[in-house]
Parts: C-alpha cells; structure tokens; sequence
C-alpha cells in the first residue's frame, strides 16, 4: 500500500502494521492536473446546471489555504487563498447573478479536508432548493473517492501510459459499488511484457503507481500486509490477488473504516471473502488489460 512499515504484531498469520512518516515518491503535478482537479471536472460534466467549482484546502500538513483544484482554471491549483471562507450553506452572490453553495470538502472516512464552493446561476427569487440538492450530490460523490489531501493533490493522470477503460477498472468500480464499506480496492498488476508492477484498477486515481517494497512482499511472496492508517481509522489489507485457478497474479489492496475495539480478525476475513470473489472474476492476468466494454 502506500505507507512504510514501522511496527508489527500478529493476526492469523498476517502483519498489521503502522505507518510510519516516510513517504512515496509521486510524480509532480504538471499544468495543475491534480487528481481533485479531475474530480470536479468530471463532475461538472455530469451536472451541466454547474458554473463553477472551486476547491480549497490546506496541502500536506501546512495551514495555508490553497486552491487545491478550480474549473475556472487549472493556473489556479496552488494558487494560496488570502480570504479563506469556511462557512458552509448556500448564498446569493453580491451582483445577484450566482448562487453559491459552500460544501465540505472531505474524505472518504469522513475527515474535512477542506471547503468546496459550488456556483450555479441565478434569477432573484427563483428556487434555491434543488441547486443545494446538487451541490450536495457533488460534494458525496468526490468524497466516496477521495481518501486524503494527499490523494486529492496526486497528479492527474498518475501516469499517463495507463488509463482507466481497462476490465480491471471496471471489476473494481463493480465491487465498490456491491460492497460499500469498502473506502479504496486497488489492483495491482503486472503488464503484459512489462518488468515492473502497477496499480491498473483503483477508485481512488493512481493508476500506473508502480509497486512498492510493502506491495512486492505481497505479489512475490504471497504475504498478507494489515495496516491501521489515517487517524486510526482506516483499517487496511493488501492481499494477494488470485485468478480464477487461484494462481497468484499480483495484489488486491482494499480499506476499510476503523474505530479502536472493532474486530480486526472479522474485517480481516471480510476482506479475504471480497478478495475471493475478485477472483472469479478474472480469467487471468492478462484479461484485467484487456478493454473494457
């Protein structure tokens, strides 16, 4: 997964383990193509009564606010915000010709992040309800696939040699939606005549994010890697992913919500249980690059 070991116990046979403060090597972010940047943008297209999406948060750990990702325009991204407005709830712009919803900008386990200003256009005295029914819509939908600030300002695409319309894209966006405790699935795989493995089904962006030392202990050793992350609230698995003979093809990471006292060993065979339907899913390796329809 995307964490460090730092300590370790046992369970069943598997290692759970903390993160520690080291962290992965990404990739720049180029012409303000953030991940969160994609996020809204898909998501203006598929509400076309949406002017404008603006999305501003601290990046990392700092506390200056930034432009995190804006459909006024990618220059934005980075640009730091001299007024932050943190206030949540809809509003009608001064010159009257807007109404702008400010919604939580936040992850898929519930953290705010940040503050997410949805604006629509506007007539005096017409309906605000359904503009704030779809400012909320928009708000749930890029948190179900956000996990973090640091996902949010990944670069977009992670790699551009990999997309998204491949059969492993589609059996995890299929599994997420039958199993919506599910936070993240990621798959990771190795190409077709390629060396190096990568994540090629994810809905969380990073597609083409090559594997690191705690994913290969997985994929070449078969080991099962069992993480408490975020804020001690997400609990993570990385398993190995099987095809339908139950030949080992690479690594299954899914996550799960987490709060200190629940049963690690049920989310654990929870996990196990999602993993081996997976599995029937996939002839091969080979299939999860095919296209998908």
């Amino acid at each position: 997964m995307a964490v460090r070991l730092c300590a370790v116990l046992l369970l069943a046979g598997a290692a759970i383990v903390t993160p520690a403060l080291a962290d992965d090597d990404i990739p720049p972010v180029v012409g303000g193509k953030t991940y969160v940047q994609h996020l809204i943008s898909t998501a203006m297209a598929r509400h076309p009564g949406v002017l404008s999406i603006v999305v501003e948060g601290p990046r990392d750990a700092g506390k200056e606010v930034l432009v995190l990702g804006s459909t006024l325009g990618a220059s934005r991204v980075f640009g730091k915000v001299d007024a932050p407005d943190t206030t949540l709830g809809g509003a009608v712009s001064p010159d009257g010709k807007r109404f702008v919803v400010r919604e939580p900008f936040a992850s898929n386990s519930g953290h705010r992040l940040g503050t997410m200003a949805i604006s629509f256009a506007y007539r005096r005295g017409s309906p605000t309800k359904n503009l704030v029914a779809i400012a909320d819509a928009i708000s749930r939908e890029v948190a179900r696939v956000t996990l973090s600030t640091k996902n949010a300002v990944d670069p977009y695409p992670y790699d551009a040699s990999y997309g998204t319309r491949t059969y492993a894209q589609a059996l995890t966006e299929r599994t997420i939606l039958r199993h919506p405790e599910l936070l993240v699935m990621m798959i990771h795989a190795t190409p077709p005549g390629k060396p190096k493995n990568v994540i090629i089904g994810s809905n969380i962006g990073r597609i083409g994010k090559i594997a690191d030392e705690d994913d290969l202990r997985v994929i070449d050793q078969g080991s099962t890697n069992l993480e408490i992350g975020g804020d001690n609230d997400r609990f993570e698995t990385e398993l190995p992913l099987l095809d339908a003979t139950g030949k080992r093809i690479g690594a299954l990471g899914l996550v799960f919500n987490y709060r200190d006292g629940d049963d690690k060993e049920a989310i654990h065979r929870k996990g196990l249980s999602i993993r081996d339907e997976v599995a029937k899913a996939i002839a091969n390796n080979a299939a999860l690059f095919r296209p998908s329809r």
